[in-house]
């Protein structure tokens, strides 16, 4: 089933039609990547484009390159998951005039720490580096533990070592 935040995102930036050949093959997929774009939220981004479009379009990219040939949901889930280490590069906050509130990174949603702001706190991503060093590949892991189910974790996670090819 998904959520209205992840229909959302597909309906803004026009990602049915392809993301619709992938969830054909791999009913699956949907479900992670709605626990995916609940988790990131849709407004956190880093380059010009918002992470959770970019993590959808490195997913469906990947998927098209292993069709031919390999296991085209295992390379979705490594494009999905490949710029996860983008969640610890700059910071998000909430900031009502000199008052802020700080994102920990993984110790919550997203959308969680929008909602919980009081009103009146805009949030929006700071250019300041996440304190500390976090590999590709830890990154992966930490968000794949918080939004997949145990059965998705363990086929995409330790059955296929997903996050194998990632930096470490």
């Amino acid at each position: 089933m998904r959520s209205s935040l992840f229909s959302e995102v597909i309906k803004q930036h026009n990602l049915s039609t392809k993301l619709s050949p992938v969830f054909n093959l791999s009913p699956d997929l949907s479900e992670i990547c709605a626990r995916v774009v609940d988790y990131v939220g849709k407004n956190f981004q880093v380059r010009e484009d918002p992470l959770v479009k970019e993590m959808l379009m490195d997913g469906i990219a990947a998927w098209r390159l292993a069709r031919k040939n390999g296991d085209p949901s295992v390379a979705f889930m490594k494009g999905l998951f490949s710029r996860s280490h983008d969640l610890y590069t700059k910071r998000y906050a909430a900031f009502k005039g000199e008052k802020y509130n700080v994102w920990y990174p993984f110790h919550e949603s997203i959308p969680s720490f929008e909602q919980r702001q009081p009103a009146g706190y805009v949030c929006q991503v700071v250019d300041e580096p996440v304190p500390g060093d976090i590999s590709q590949r830890c990154a992966a892991f930490q968000l794949a533990a918080r939004v997949l189910t145990g059965y998705a974790f363990s086929r995409y996670f330790e059955n296929y070592d997903v996050a194998g090819n990632f930096a470490h």
